[in-house]
């Protein structure tokens, strides 16, 4: 049954963030429609409601659930009063605006406590409540992946490189390459490892490669540290490629480092990879991937789906593209 659904971007990249939840909702059929935008806060009419585990595999939207109700603060209570939480543990959340938000915690939370469980520590259902030119209350009963995957965050694995993937980046990477979830995932430059965490996370089938050995060695190490596994193996990336024939592939390229390109030119190496990607990849696979500089990578055999960046510091700025097989 269609119903409007309230979702909140993470302010680092809105138009990836954008990307990302439309994938994942598209994939599962849930046919998104944009209904209104305000800053971050994304209204959109969905055909049915998100599957369980989608919005947990969501590394850029800080939330999202279904819209109940919105109007003043007193017509609040009177939709909250109807609301059935069947007992569940519950929070309510108010965003700062004009009314003081612990009131209106208090208010809904009351009314709100005779079908559920006031629990501020681990609620099982949070609502929401955003302030504009209405309140607007939402129910979101299943967490999105945004602050979970911080738990992966590059101080808390045993291994990683200065230039790693933040999380939040890397989680949206591997849903841009497959949102369904269904199929083989593989990370060519595998490095630390960061890809593959991620994409165990959110339950996907990923494996990963990479020409140095140590690199290989620090993406099992990383895995095994936060129970995680996956297929690694030491190896070119283009001949990994047209060997394993995977469904999508996700990966962040060494830019240049000899000691990852086996000291061959990085274009060069780019331009093999790109022939071994369009020549494997099924039509419709996708290839995900951030450079220094989109013009490093030939894209004979793809179509562009989205270019985004990322600014890391003032000598780099990461270049998402999502290519999709022709």
């Amino acid at each position: 049954m269609a119903g409007e659904w309230i979702f909140e971007l993470g302010g680092e990249q809105s138009q990836l963030a954008r990307a990302e939840l439309e994938g994942l909702l598209s994939a599962a059929n849930c046919a998104p429609a944009l209904a209104a935008a305000s800053g971050l806060r994304l209204h959109c009419t969905l055909a049915r409601p998100p599957p369980a585990g989608l919005l947990g595999r969501l590394g850029m939207v800080r939330s999202g659930g279904e819209l109940a109700a919105a109007s003043s603060l007193a017509e609040l209570e009177t939709a909250a009063a109807a609301i059935d939480l069947g007992g569940a543990r519950f929070a309510v959340r108010c965003s700062p605006g004009p009314l003081e938000p612990q009131a209106v915690n208090q208010r809904l939370g009351a009314t709100l406590a005779r079908h559920g469980r006031v629990d501020l520590e681990r609620p099982e259902i949070t609502v929401r409540v955003f302030q504009g030119d209405a309140l607007e209350l939402m129910l979101e009963r299943e967490p999105s992946g945004y602050h979970r995957c911080l738990e992966h965050h590059l101080n808390r694995r045993p291994r990683f490189a200065p230039v790693s993937l933040p999380p939040r980046l890397a989680r949206a990477m591997v849903n841009l390459a497959l949102p369904s979830g269904d199929g083989q995932l593989l990370d060519p430059f595998c490095g630390t490892g960061g890809l593959l965490i991620e994409a165990a996370d959110c339950g996907l089938e990923a494996s990963g490669s990479d020409v140095d050995g140590e690199m290989v060695a620090a993406s099992r190490e990383n895995l095994r540290h936060f129970g995680f596994a996956a297929t690694l193996e030491q190896g070119d990336a283009a001949t990994v490629v047209q060997r394993t024939r995977p469904d999508a592939i996700a990966t962040d390229p060494p830019y240049g480092r000899s000691a990852s390109t086996a000291r061959e030119p990085l274009g060069e190496l780019l331009a093999r990879f790109s022939a071994a990607c369009a020549e494997a990849l099924p039509t419709g696979g996708r290839l995900v991937l951030a450079l220094p500089d989109p013009a490093l990578l030939p894209q004979t055999g793809f179509s562009e789906l989205h270019r985004c960046e990322w600014y890391v510091h003032g000598s780099l700025t990461r270049h998402l593209l999502v290519l999709e097989r022709d």
